[in-house]
């Protein structure tokens, strides 16, 4: 009886064994998924405007404010449609793990972007995204990917280099010569209005362009009263983050700038805009106001 009973015990202890030795097999290696952050910085642009509504290509004051890979904090990349979100530390980037269902040598596309709504869209990925109303809280808009990389490729590491999706624009404004000379003073002027904006659309991964543009949205431009000189002055907007459109000048009908200033009484000015904007680009609109504009 001792004998079976000693025999069972081993079995017993064999069995726990083998099933902590399986147990131990089935663990999974980690696999650190990096993040490798650049940037493609914006270009300055001109437009169509005419010349009084037209400035320079310049670079633009830092105001707004454009966002270059050392000012990146955070940001969302998706493995089909599984979101993870990147925030900078004083070590770098969040280390996440290469998703757990993909091989070491299976090659995959990963979709990066600073706010909006992702759609995978059976790979054809694209970005819904809408301008924020009050200027001072919008925000660039970066979008980056990395198509049919493996694991096995860079040891986890993935490479993203930045994009910016929308069009920078700033506004300055200024008075002629002729205007100060009849006025005999700078010109009082208590708002500017940037009216009949698309300020929604879809970004397309594949082609880096945009789509399905919607929307008339209003974008006041200033915060309080200015004077306005004969001296260009930026408007407190900084930059204007917009969805990039292409709209004719059209009156009230197209894109326009309302000005409402005050001389003898308040009074108002409506300037239609020819709109060409693309992604990645600086504009800089100088609003140059003159007796035809200005009535006293």
């Amino acid at each position: 009886m001792k004998h079976t009973v000693l025999m069972m015990l081993l079995v017993a202890a064999s069995l726990t064994a083998c099933s902590s030795d399986e147990e131990t097999g089935l663990k999974e290696t980690p696999r650190p998924m990096i993040v490798d952050v650049n940037e493609n910085p914006p270009t300055v642009s001109t437009n169509s405007m005419p010349p009084s509504l037209r400035r320079a290509a310049v670079p633009i004051a830092t105001r707004g404010v454009i966002t270059t890979s050392s000012t990146l904090s955070n940001f969302k990349m998706n493995y089909q449609a599984n979101p993870y979100v990147y925030d900078k530390t004083a070590s770098g980037w969040t280390v996440h793990n290469w998703p757990k269902e993909v091989g070491n040598d299976e090659k995959i596309d990963f979709f990066a972007y600073t706010s909006g709504t992702f759609n995978y869209n059976n790979g054809n990925a694209y970005l819904s995204y809408s301008v924020e109303e009050t200027p001072s809280n919008q925000h660039d808009l970066l979008v980056a990917e990395h198509k049919q990389i493996a694991y096995s490729d860079n040891a986890g590491h993935v490479s993203l280099t930045f994009d910016h999706a929308c069009a920078a624009v700033q506004v300055y404004v200024q008075i002629t010569n002729t205007l100060r000379t009849t006025l005999s003073s700078d010109l009082m002027v208590n708002s500017i209005v940037l009216k009949n904006v698309n300020n929604s659309g879809d970004y397309y991964y594949a082609t880096k362009t945009w789509s399905n543009q919607t929307g008339a949205a209003a974008y006041t431009l200033n915060n309080s009263d200015i004077t306005v000189t004969t001296t260009p002055e930026a408007l407190s907007c900084g930059h204007l983050f917009m969805i990039p459109q292409s709209r004719a000048k059209d009156g009230i009908n197209g894109t326009f700038l309302e000005i409402n200033y005050t001389t003898s009484e308040s009074k108002q000015a409506i300037l239609p805009l020819d709109v060409d904007w693309e992604a990645g680009k600086q504009y800089t609109i100088n609003i140059k106001l003159g007796t035809t504009t200005i009535q006293q």
